[in-house]
């Protein structure tokens, strides 16, 4: 009890993070009809969550508007991943016309843009940034339009939103089991075609992330 009462915030986002990809994990083996839709919302869930246990407040408007970014299209990759489950032809396109999302969007942009006293920041930094999503998003839609044409815009988007939020987990300081956690979080929705099942993948991707988490401990040193 004295342990629970000691967590921080952090630690309860990953916790809850590895939680959403468990409960992911069994309602793909329960397999019930759009379980396995239900299961990749909850590995973009756990993505989030363990995003946000590694990332403290902004510290400047531009690192602030690339948050807003990744923030953004988790966003419409639930939207789209939502609209699919009834038909993924055009889920995308409704996503992205939903003048609310955008809203929401815009209000994302304009917290960092108006908070006072946060500098501005390295602005070199944040357009690198914002190239390298453009063009790992262009990428996945140049091998996804190969491998599955008719779902490729919806897989571009969830990869894409999976790729930037999980790579300042596994480029921070996170610790090993979140980064190994957020590891196979990633190459799930990477890998597998929406609505497919989940299970199978996870469980080659579970010894692969394992052996990702413990390298990583013993390269920062325990932690």
């Amino acid at each position: 009890m004295v342990r629970l009462m000691a967590m921080r915030q952090s630690d309860w986002a990953w916790v809850f993070g590895i939680a959403c990809m468990g409960v992911g994990i069994g309602l793909s083996v329960r397999a019930y009809p759009g379980a396995d839709w239900d299961a990749l919302i909850l590995m973009l869930g756990a993505l989030m969550l363990l995003r946000g246990a590694v990332e403290g407040p902004s510290p400047s408007r531009v690192a602030g508007l690339v948050r807003a970014l990744r923030v953004i299209l988790f966003m419409f990759a639930f939207a789209a991943v939502n609209r699919a489950q009834v038909g993924a032809g055009g889920a995308v396109a409704g996503a992205l016309g939903n003048w609310i999302l955008w809203a929401v969007a815009a209000l994302l942009v304009a917290l960092p843009m108006l908070r006072r006293g946060l500098p501005w920041g390295e602005g070199r930094k944040g357009l690198h940034g914002v190239a390298l999503i453009i063009g790992t998003g262009i990428a996945f839609a140049l091998v996804f339009r190969w491998l599955d044409p008719a779902a490729a815009d919806l897989r571009t988007l969830v990869a894409l939103a999976a790729v930037v939020n999980a790579v300042p987990i596994l480029w921070g300081n996170a610790r090993a089991v979140v980064a190994g956690m957020a590891f196979a979080a990633m190459v799930i929705c990477v890998v597998i075609a929406p609505g497919a099942a989940i299970w199978p993948v996870a469980m080659v991707v579970a010894p692969v992330a394992a052996g990702f988490a413990l390298l990583r401990k013993k390269a920062k040193g325990g932690n």
